[in-house]
């Protein structure tokens, strides 16, 4: 793997919230949600996911950036039910209240997302099946983001074109 995929793979695993509208049942947590598919490693994308820890409590983060250049932060998700959540920023204990909406996926992806109150700016996330974050066990919560993004890309040759970028 190239060292700018290294870079962009740990770019946007770092990244997560809740969505808002009628498609595909998938839960909020444990999966990779993405605003878009890039088209070029200078395309701008909002993504989030989100993984177990303990028996109860979810981390998660957001990545806003394109694979190249981008921003992350952390979060722990705690679900207020009914389709809300609450995300508690680790850096600096901000607190965002989020609400959740299924909506109809385009063609390529299974679940679709609408997440009202999404830091980011972003509204509609979507996500595939096999898109699911495994429980990282006792690493950290960067580790975790980073592992589940190279996995995902394994089993998933369109997204691991996504992120497989050259430069000139």
């Amino acid at each position: 793997m190239r060292a700018v995929t290294r870079q962009a793979l740990l770019a946007l695993l770092v990244a997560s919230p809740l969505a808002c509208g009628g498609g595909g049942q998938a839960t909020a947590t444990e999966r990779l949600w993405v605003s878009a598919v890039p088209t070029d490693a200078k395309a701008p994308i909002s993504a989030f996911a989100t993984t177990r820890y303990g028996d109860t409590k979810f981390l998660g983060a957001f990545f806003s950036g394109t694979l190249l250049r981008g921003s992350h932060d952390v979060f722990e998700w705690r679900d207020r039910g009914k389709g809300r959540a609450q995300l508690r920023f680790l850096q600096d204990g901000a607190r965002v209240d989020i609400r959740l909406e299924t909506c109809e996926p385009t063609t390529g992806f299974d679940h679709c997302l609408l997440v009202c109150g999404d830091p980011t700016g972003a509204v509609k996330y979507q996500s595939r099946k096999r898109w699911v974050v495994k429980r990282p066990g006792k690493r950290k919560p960067a580790a975790l983001v980073l592992d589940a993004m190279a996995q995902l890309a394994q089993g998933d040759t369109q997204l691991a074109s996504w992120l497989d970028v050259e430069t000139e």
